[in-house]
């Protein structure tokens, strides 16, 4: 699943597919890494294959939990830690429901959350971030 949202002003998905995301890196971010100099031609995006956290202004490349399974409260304090309005937790191929002590990070911090398929995460993800919400997508990969 492709998608389109072009942005210059922080990190979205670009597409979606069973086992990896690719996320469109920020023009900042790109100039940042190559040191002022322009950006390679394929420097805009990355393709992830593990859990991942993301914000407008924050990527987290290896989130730790690697399936729904493994999913912890530790895990859901790092995207609290982020201090979101919304997080969008994307709980794999198939929406599930976590146990309700796990999103007591976020409850605890008055923050939203929403459980979605990771599909629907990313899309999500996208418009919200567009409309410059306060949004982080929370994303297990498998």
């Amino acid at each position: 699943m492709k998608i389109n949202l072009d942005t210059a002003l922080g990190y979205t998905i670009h597409s979606y597919e069973r086992g990896e995301i690719t996320v469109n890196i920020p023009l900042a971010m790109q100039i940042e890494a190559a040191n002022g100099e322009t950006p390679l031609e394929d420097a805009g995006r990355e393709t992830l294959t593990h859990s991942l956290i993301i914000t407008p202004g924050t990527l987290i490349r290896d989130w730790p939990p690697a399936g729904f399974e493994q999913l912890e409260a530790e895990h859901l304090e790092a995207v609290a830690r982020l201090e979101p309005e919304l997080v969008l937790l994307g709980l794999g191929h198939h929406l599930q429901f976590p146990d309700p002590t796990l999103i007591a990070p976020l409850v605890k911090r008055h923050i939203g959350i929403e459980y979605m398929d990771t599909p629907a995460a990313c899309r999500t993800y996208n418009f919200l971030a567009a409309e410059e919400r306060r949004v982080a997508a929370a994303i297990l990969i498998a």
